[in-house]
């Protein structure tokens, strides 16, 4: 988990300098969340809880830095990229970056990292807004998970 906590603090840096007010707060919060969703249902599902952690922390980071989450998922994705490339494997980037720009897409079935932070994503929402509407993919994913 080493190379979590270094790139958890190079995502903290990089939302102090590019990301402020309402997102940055939203986006900080909604992180961790997903982050620590993402680590429970790992050990759950017998997964690599380091990779769980970093798909977690990664998967919306692109909403932040730009202030809008018009194809957040590719787009974050793609920003994630360039944090991973120096530390991690091929294989273990596929992993990240596969779950990350599949995220968005609840209604269909992936991989079982893409699962994961699909479950993860949808019970943050479900946590964050409770008395508001959810939208049909994410109400069906929750019936899933809970």
């Amino acid at each position: 988990m080493n190379r979590y906590f270094s790139l958890r603090d190079e995502v903290l840096h990089l939302l102090d300098e590019k990301s402020y007010g309402y997102y940055k707060r939203e986006a900080i919060a909604h992180m961790f969340q997903v982050e620590t969703l993402c680590l429970l249902l790992a050990k759950e599902r017998n997964l690599d809880e380091e990779l769980c952690a970093i798909i977690g922390l990664l998967h919306d980071i692109a909403v932040p830095i730009y202030s809008y989450s018009f194809q957040h998922a590719i787009r974050s994705s793609k920003l994630a990229k360039e944090l991973l490339d120096p530390i991690f494997s091929e294989e273990e980037k596929n992993i990240i970056l596969t779950a990350i720009s599949n995220h968005s897409h609840k209604e269909r079935k992936d991989d079982a990292y893409s699962e994961l932070i699909k479950d993860a994503d949808c019970w943050s929402h479900y946590l964050e807004k409770t008395v508001l509407k959810h939208e049909e993919s994410e109400r069906l994913k929750l019936l899933k998970i809970m």
